[in-house]
This record gives structure tokens, sequence and C-alpha cells, in this order.
């Protein structure tokens, strides 16, 4: 093996065939439709309902760093601990210690649990090499990041490991390469769009994958991937970068695919007119609003389903037909083909289902729980609500479940410039390098307490909630030099309220 790359992320700034193709489908393979929310969406109301949720920045200023006031509390704190308003409005699901992610909104009506199921089914199963004993379930690769969905997505903790101590590196991790062509962002020529160090048998894996710890000035650990390939294989090109990217838990997707894309776009143009940041919204080529994904790459819940599909186990569907298999890669393109596609449309379908209602944990602090509501007051007056808006409002038009829900992420879901110690030398679609979605917080403490091993930011750099912070730079470098100026103990109660998400 001889080493290819070596990237440092802080120094480097279906069986069975489809039947009828659903709308949903179509409108994604044909892009071709206008998408239109079907209201009408005043900006200054937005603008007024964020401000309703984040403190005016001068006042903060004008505060001593562990100053403040029980009397001045957002409206969003006063909901979660006085009103039990719940985290995930209809998706809210009872986050007791039998709780497992992946698991169906409680208030689900019974006739809609059976396609959940099947998605929840296919979600789960290892999908074999074509041929298969299994018609439904072949067609896995020729290269793939895992087998399964929940390879990625476990249940039992919504995050697998990812850096582990030895060196290695886990499937809870996953490596994009892009490189600059022509003013857009391309894949390598020979390796694609994203490396990958599982393959058929019958086909050479594209090589292996490590890191090493990379530390700061400050202590802090970013990770130094490294990419090795073949003697006998292509190297990668010159320009080609790669970045690491850590995998999402997967909970209230549907209701953050049913916000409204002129709300986004009226949250976005109140943070321009006079906010602590300036995020934006990640447009795509049919004009919908990107809002999944580490760089808001996916606009609804089926295109991120068909891309993790065909990327990360090597599943075609109507949406992506083809196998991700470059010019230069003969074995690969010669390899046996589970269907055309290998995915068939109700299957997909299903799946995003599935997804659309998994259900989101419960707040976990208690309505007594003193040190959490002031880490909570912490969090909103530093400015972490800026742009982990915790309050968000589904579209009357998202269908009789989710029309009209109010609902608590603690994300605004545009794209930050999160600074250069964040940047990764890879863009995608129309986001540059060092911009990220802002991520949902909600479930992400119930993480950290199930599992070791989990990790944060998108390339799992972060161990802790505390290093996230310290790590955030760029539009937020303000809201972490606030977090560091207070005091020990007010940084645990900001740190003991996420944990309670």
């Amino acid at each position: 093996m001889r080493v290819s790359l070596v990237v440092s992320a802080l120094l480097l700034a279906g069986g069975a065939s489809a039947a009828c193709s659903s709308p949903e489908i179509d409108d994604h393979r044909h892009d071709a439709e206008d998408h239109d929310s079907g209201q009408d969406v005043d900006a200054q109301d937005v603008a007024r309902d964020a401000d309703s949720d984040v403190h005016d920045a001068d006042s903060t200023d004008a505060m001593d760093a562990d100053d403040v006031d029980p009397g001045d509390e957002a409206d969003w704190i006063v909901a979660l601990f006085d009103r039990g308003a719940p985290l995930g409005g209809p998706l809210t699901s009872d986050a007791g210690s039998g709780w497992q992610f992946l698991e169906i909104a409680d208030a689900i009506p019974v006739e809609m649990t059976q396609n959940f199921s099947v998605g929840r089914e296919l979600f789960m199963a290892d999908w074999d090499p074509a041929p298969g004993p299994r018609a439904v379930l072949d067609g896995l690769g020729p290269y793939f990041h895992e087998t399964s969905c929940v390879g990625c997505h476990p249940t039992s903790a919504g995050r697998p490991p990812t850096l582990l101590d030895d060196g290695d590196v886990a499937p809870g991790l996953l490596i994009r390469l892009r490189r600059p062509d022509d003013g857009q962002w391309a894949g390598d020529p020979h390796y694609g769009e994203q490396f990958q160090p599982r393959a058929l048998a019958s086909v050479a894996p594209e090589g292996a994958v490590h890191w090493q710890p990379h530390p700061d000035d400050r202590g802090l650990i970013s990770p130094e991937i490294l990419l090795t390939t073949p003697e006998d294989a292509p190297t990668l090109h010159s320009e080609t970068r790669a970045s690491a990217r850590n995998s999402p838990q997967i909970v209230g997707m549907g209701l953050l695919e049913a916000i409204a894309d002129d709300d986004l776009r009226a949250l976005a143009n109140a943070q321009s007119e006079g906010g602590r940041v300036s995020g934006r919204v990640h447009v795509r080529p049919d004009g919908r609003v990107g809002r999944f994904g580490w760089k808001s790459l996916h606009t609804t819940v089926l295109a991120q389903s068909a891309a993790a599909f065909a990327e990360d186990i090597g599943i075609t569907s109507a949406l992506h037909p083809e196998e991700s298999c470059t010019p230069t890669q003969l074995d690969c393109l010669n390899a046996p083909s589970g269907g055309a596609p290998e995915l068939a449309d109700s299957g997909l379908e299903a799946v995003a289902e599935f997804q659309r209602y998994v259900g989101v944990p419960a707040f976990r602090a208690a309505p007594d729980d003193a040190q959490a509501r002031q880490g909570a007051r912490h969090f909103d007056a530093i400015g972490c609500a800026d742009c982990h808006t915790p309050r968000q409002h589904t579209s009357p038009d998202a269908g009789e479940l989710l029309a009209s829900q109010t609902f608590f992420p603690f994300t605004d879901l545009l794209l930050h410039d999160m600074g250069p110690e964040l940047a990764d030398a890879v863009g995608e679609g129309d986001a540059a390098p060092s911009e990220w979605r802002t991520p949902p917080l909600w479930g992400l403490g119930l993480v950290l307490q199930r599992s070791d091993d989990a990790r944060l930011l998108h390339d799992g750099r972060a161990a802790t909630f505390d290093e996230a912070i310290r790590w955030h730079g760029g539009e937020a470098l303000d809201a972490r030099q606030r977090y560091e100026a207070l005091s020990p103990a007010a940084q645990e109660a900001l740190v003991h309220f996420l944990e309670r998400l």
C-alpha cells in the first residue's frame, strides 16, 4: 500500500424494478417543476418570531459574563420548562431508559404504522451482493461503506463510533472527495466523489482510511485523515481534497422537511438585517432550499435517502440509476447488478416515510432543574440561539399530522461560515469549504449518554459539547468567546442543558 493523500481537516483551508413512479420521485428525477410552498410568508413576521427568541446583542454585550436576568427569559425557555412544550411537537417520544433511536413517534396513528414498518425493515436490512438469495435485497456495492443503513445510524445510540484510539476509522465516518473543476466541485477522476474502503469480492477496494491526532495550541484535537491506495492503482488527482463526514442521528426529519422554504429565506433575511450572524439558504439547482446533510445539499428526506443508498451502500434507485463507478474502474463497471433499479420506488418511499416519523426524544430536564434552566439562559444570552434557533414552525400545507406544528430542533438550517479552523477545503454545491449547516441539537445529549465513542462536528473531532463549542469560529466566534468568558459553573450549566436535549 502507498500513502496517496494526507488530509488535515485543520490545515486544508431492485431486486424488484420500480412499478409506477411516484410524483415525488418524478419531481426529483426530472428536476422540472417549480417548487412552491403554497403560502405567502411575510419576512417581517418571521423576523419578529426570531427576535422573540434571541436577545438584543447590545444588551448582552453590556452584561457581565455570568449575569443573566431570570426575569428576562426568552419565551422558548418558558415554553420548555413551564409549559412543557414537546421538543419534537407531534413526533415527541418518551426518552426513558428503554427508548431506542429509530422508533416510531408515539402520536403516529395506527393506519400509518404499516408503511413505517416496511421502511424500518429496509433501513435495518443487510444487503447482499447480486445475485443474492433475496431478490429485493441484492445489489450491494460494487463499492460500499456499509451493508445497511443501520450500520451508520444504530438504534441504541443514534451514532456509531468514528475515530478509534488505534488510528482506525469506524463506520461512523465516511470520506468525501472533491476537486475544483472549472468553477465547480467535481469528484476524483478515478476514485469518484467518495473514498470506499470496502468492495465486493470481485472488485478491489479503493484503499484504506486511517487517522492521527493533530493538536492545536489550545490542546484541542482535529483528525488528520490518511488515505492509502494499492500500489497498482492510480493515485489521487493532485488537486483532490478529502473531508471526513460524521453520521448524523435520525430524528424529526419530517418536521425539518415541513418547514416552508420561504420561512427559511425569511430567517436568513432577518439575520442579514442586523443580527450577530448572517446565515444563508443553500438554493439547489431546482430552486428549492437544501436542508439535509452537513452542507444542506438535499432538499427532501427522499433525496437524502436515495443519495445515501447510492453512495454508502451502492444501491441504485430512480433518483440514482447508475452505479458509483468512474470510467477507469472497470471491475466496478463489470460487477453484477441487482436490478434496474436495485431499490424499487415503493421501497425508497417507505424508507423516506420511516425516517420522516422517527420519534424525537423528549426534553429530559425536569421543570425544577435549576441548573438546566440557568444553562438555557446562558445558551440564549451568549448567542448560541442565534444559529441554533430553538423554535421552528411547519407549513400549514405539510399534511394532516405535521401541518402548522411548533417544535424545538435548535437549528436554523442555514449555512454559516464557521471560520478557517473548521474549513476542510471541500465545497459541495454552492456551499464553500468553511460553510456548514447548523446541525439540530435535539437528541445529541442522548447520543453522548448512550455511547462513549460518539463524536460531534462534521468530522467527529469533538468528544464533548465543551470541545464542540470551543471549535466554533467565523460567525460563531463571538458566541464561543462569550462561552469561554463564563465561569466554570456557568459553562457546566450550559452543557448540562445541552445534555438534556
